[in-house]
């Protein structure tokens, strides 16, 4: 059983494993969606995160038949290193930006992959939340163009992405920095 401490308690935690850590290779968001992650809130009308309920869907791969509030569950992978995009589309038009999020994604038939989101971002635009994956091969210029190129199909206009994490490279020259100055 797995634990985790919190507060000087130790608490019984759920853990899910993805990716090379699960013995079939299970995905991270095929996990999520079987939680019931990717919900609307109350509204209907934006991504909401998971509802921590006491008795979880999915079996964990470790852990408690009952998810404690106070310490949640716990996903473990082991993947190559991902990078988190997002792309501004300056319409509040929901459905528009969730028709363009699942055609830029794998699933919905688009680049290969990258996972994806359509989200409100603010009150006056929505986003495209992306998950790339292998991002040496699908980088962020090449899903910028995509998300480009369907939402002037329909008539909305498109910021630039920006990176949600730090790059491979960022860490690295980060890392080389840091070791640099403390030989100082």
């Amino acid at each position: 059983m797995q634990t985790i401490t919190v507060r000087g308690k130790s608490r019984a935690v759920h853990v899910y494993l993805y990716a090379a850590a699960h013995p079939m290779g299970k995905a991270l968001d095929t996990i999520r969606r079987e939680l019931g992650y990717y919900r609307p809130n109350f509204r209907g009308i934006q991504w909401a995160g998971w509802a921590q309920p006491e008795q979880v869907p999915v079996k964990p791969d470790e852990g408690p038949d009952v998810v404690s509030r106070a310490s949640g569950v716990v996903m473990i992978g082991a993947h190559q290193w991902v990078a988190m995009y997002n792309i501004p589309i300056m319409s509040t038009d929901l459905s528009a930006a969730r028709r363009i999020a699942q055609r830029v994604s794998a699933r919905g038939g688009g680049l290969p992959t990258v996972q994806t989101l359509g989200l409100f971002h603010g009150e006056d635009s929505t986003e495209i939340a992306c998950i790339l994956l292998e991002p040496n091969q699908i980088g962020a210029d090449r899903v910028q163009n995509h998300v480009e190129t369907l939402a002037s199909r329909e008539g909305m206009d498109v910021e630039k992405g920006y990176f949600t994490d730090l790059s491979a490279e960022m860490i690295i020259e980060r890392y080389m920095k840091l070791i640099s100055d403390s030989s100082v």
